[in-house]
């Protein structure tokens, strides 16, 4: 039974086993090289006891975030800042013996690089505090950028730094007010300048309808005037041509009336032989013209009926 117990205690003190998730260094009698990596996961052998030493470290993002710190912006302006840093073991070439070597655990690069990464925020003080807040669209990410190329430098000590991010940007209490009154005059600076953009434009849009309204107006006034001088000349011509066949335009004005007369509905009692009326008799005398004629008796309201519409003016 003992020598199964130190048989079995043996053959555990020569293996270790390697996770997905995790890069390994076997230092043989406290020595190691770039061939004392070991980054294959599974189960591996080593020779027992205080001839190799096997040291693992986790190989997946590691989050460090930075306290509150306060950055002056290149505007004069104080800003509390928080920013994260994502950063892993750098497995390339030598980077798990630099790491190894710099840090020895997670923990402990964790600590050592909080010191580096608040320095690195500096880099924010290179900008405005507009381009920070609500700034041109890419200030915010070239600064985390700027962070990022200055957390580079740990590299050579075995660590990857993959991504920095700005998490919270706040005011200082006694600024607060004064950024946001300046803020405020901002914007109302630029909403005056838009409204007086605008008021211009309003009024040279005006001007310009006005000038085709009165040029619409002008057109159409003088190709009325045209029209009605058109008419006036052609209400002249058949005046004319009425006064040579006066019997004939009396006897158009019956007929107009006639159908002026029946043209809605009503009761009317008149004399059937009163004109135009005497024009819907069948046995009515014609002149020499061949024209209906009222009896002699309406001829005073015959002729007075024939003056008007000769005097009528269109």
């Amino acid at each position: 039974m003992g020598l199964f117990l130190l048989v079995s205690l043996l053959l555990f003190s020569m293996t270790y086993t390697v996770s997905f998730h995790e890069v390994a260094i076997k230092r043989r009698f406290q020595q190691s090289s770039e061939k004392s990596i070991v980054t294959d996961p599974g189960l591996h052998f080593k020779l027992p006891f205080f001839v190799d030493r096997i040291t693992s470290f986790d190989t997946r993002l590691q989050l460090l975030e930075s306290p509150l710190e306060m950055v002056q912006t290149a505007d004069g302006q104080q800003l509390v800042v928080r920013a994260f840093l994502l950063w892993q073991v750098d497995t390339e070439g030598n980077g798990p013996l630099a790491f190894s070597a710099s840090y020895g655990s997670i923990k402990q690069a964790n600590d050592l690089l909080l010191d580096q990464f608040q320095d690195s925020l500096s880099a924010l003080s290179q900008y405005d505090f507009n381009d920070l807040v609500g700034g041109p669209e890419g200030s915010l990410a070239r600064a985390e950028q700027q962070v990022l190329e200055q957390m580079m430098s740990v590299r050579d000590k075995g660590v990857l730094p993959v991504t920095v991010g700005i998490s919270q940007l706040l005011l200082p209490p006694k600024t607060t007010i004064a950024v946001l009154r300046r803020m405020e005059a901002t914007r109302n600076k630029l909403a005056e300048t838009e409204r007086f953009k605008g008021n211009a434009e309003a009024e040279q849009i005006e001007a310009e309808a006005k000038t085709v309204a009165d040029s619409i107006k002008a057109f159409a006034y003088q190709l009325s005037e045209r029209i009605r001088a058109e008419g006036h000349e052609k209400v002249r011509e058949l005046h004319a041509q009425m006064g040579e066949h006066e019997q004939f335009a009396i006897f158009l004005t019956w007929a107009d009336h006639l159908e002026e007369i029946f043209s809605e509905e009503g009761t009317i009692i008149l004399p059937s032989d009163l004109a135009p009326f005497h024009l819907m008799k069948l046995d009515t005398p014609v002149d020499e013209h061949g024209i209906p004629q009222p009896p002699e008796r309406f001829a005073p309201l015959l002729a007075a009926d024939g003056a008007a519409n000769s005097d009528q003016e269109p």
